[in-house]
């Protein structure tokens, strides 16, 4: 038996994958190397935009057709899509909308209910011979869910979830109602499995949340009563951890990162921690998703302009060499040209490094859809995307310009045809002549070329 993982969208999905792949793997089944050679699909989605949903369609008409065939096939959706576990043999009343609906989706599951797999398999195809059992998961739990050991896709690099679920409830995001309400890993927890990949060779850790710096903040996390109550003007759960994990950097740790976190919730003793603890790199990713005050309170992004400014100011005047990436939406419900040139003149005033831009795509179950009008015309989103990217393009060359000359250390991921790839401290993609070997390492790399999207170098000894 060969199972086949399709992952879409973010990195928390790709970190699940190496969850899903784990208690597959647990069963009996082992990776298949392509669509033709695989008896289970599992498609793990994204649906934060509408084309993000339109991808996974698109390819499950390929395995409609796959199905006719080979009668063995089955085929199976998790992450954002999916709102309730069911099977085509589960009672109507209790099947997801994905199952009725697609033809050739066999099953669906939560990924918090990823422990299951086991017996939906069962359920909608008693044929495979399963193997064992993962005892030691309570199916279903969401804290138990975590405690899957993961089949991690690389031996120097892996993502580290320490939280699931959200509670800001921006008016365009669907993560709160397709992930859930806010609620955070125990902080042992979370070192366990850091102390393990270190002890594996884990080089580089990402720490993935939603809002990572609101770590054991949540009304979940509250309510369970499974942190303490902060000291007034003290340390935020999210820096104590990184200060604890840090620690791992005597048993061979190199490098954290972390993503995403929330303005309202970045605090100085967090810019702190990432100038003097050191496994923090000089990078940090802070969404802004717009420039305009009123796009953010119809986006219920409760902070402004000028206060997410002065983080920036804070943060360049601890680290000036920092970089700093952001997420832009542009036409969301009520943009007018005024707001649009707001984020673009913002753009201008800041510098980021780099822009994750998207068009607003109406999500249904969101505030948006449910009180506001996608009143935005798709060829105006388009030009404004298309004006602003010009934008983002010329100040990603100018930041990048700053590396010109200077030695940057690459923790190399890929080798192809004798060029290797990999990302440097500041998180800028860096390409030089090299070796298969090198993947995995960290290399000096001094950049003599400085391009809009990476830096290009030569290693030096």
């Amino acid at each position: 038996m060969k199972y086949l993982i399709k992952t879409y969208g973010c990195q928390f999905n790709y970190s699940d994958s190496e969850r899903i792949a784990a208690v597959l793997e647990g069963i009996g089944f082992a990776p298949a190397k392509g669509d033709e050679d695989a008896n289970l699909v599992v498609f793990n989605t994204c649906s934060i935009k509408q084309k993000a949903e339109d991808k996974v369609f698109g390819r499950l008409v390929k395995f409609e057709q796959m199905k006719r065939k080979k009668k063995n096939l089955i085929v199976a959706l998790t992450g954002c899509m999916v709102r309730k576990t069911s099977t085509k043999k589960s009672p109507a009343l209790e099947q997801d909308k994905l199952v009725k609906n697609l033809v050739p989706v066999d099953f669906v599951f939560r990924i918090e209910d990823c422990a299951n797999l086991p017996e939906l398999i069962k359920e909608i195809a008693p044929q495979f011979k399963l193997r064992g059992a993962l005892d030691e998961i309570d199916s279903g739990s969401l804290k138990n869910y975590f405690k899957i050991i993961p089949k991690y896709n690389s031996r120097f690099q892996a993502f580290v979830p320490i939280a699931s679920g959200c509670d800001k409830f921006c008016a365009y995001c669907i993560v709160p109602y397709t992930r859930g309400r806010e609620r955070s890993r125990p902080m042992k927890e979370i070192l366990t499995e850091c102390k393990k990949l270190v002890e594996d060779g884990c080089k580089e850790i990402t720490l993935l949340g939603q809002n990572v710096d609101s770590y054991g903040l949540s009304f979940l996390d509250r309510k369970e009563k499974r942190f303490k109550a902060l000291k007034p003007g003290g340390k935020i759960y999210f820096t104590k951890l990184l200060e604890a994990v840090d620690k791992l950097k005597t048993r061979g740790l190199c490098r954290v990162r972390w993503t995403s976190p929330h303005p309202r919730d970045m605090t100085d003793d967090l810019i702190s921690a990432v100038k003097t603890l050191k496994t923090q790199m000089p990078y940090i990713h802070l969404p802004v998703q717009a420039g305009s005050d009123n796009t953010l309170r119809r986006m219920n992004r409760p902070y402004t302009v000028e206060h997410y400014v002065g983080l920036i100011k804070k943060i360049r005047k601890v680290m000036p060499d920092c970089s700093i990436s952001t997420d832009i939406i542009v036409g969301f419900c009520g943009e007018t040209k005024k707001d649009f040139n707001k984020s673009c003149a913002l753009y201008k005033k800041i510098k980021w490094d780099m822009a994750y831009m998207s068009k607003y795509s109406m999500r249904k179950y969101t505030a948006a859809h449910k009180i506001m009008k996608d009143d935005v015309p798709e060829k105006e989103k388009e030009r404004r995307w298309r004006a602003l990217n010009e934008i983002i393009k010329a100040c990603s060359l100018g930041r990048n310009r700053f590396f010109l000359g200077k030695t940057v250390n690459v923790l190399v991921e890929r080798c192809k045809n004798g060029i290797c790839e990999g990302m440097s401290e500041h998180s800028k993609r860096t390409q030089f002549a090299g070796s298969p070997k090198l993947i995995g390492e960290i290399v000096p790399v001094k950049v003599k070329k400085a391009l809009e999207w990476n830096l290009v170098g030569k290693i030096t000894k």
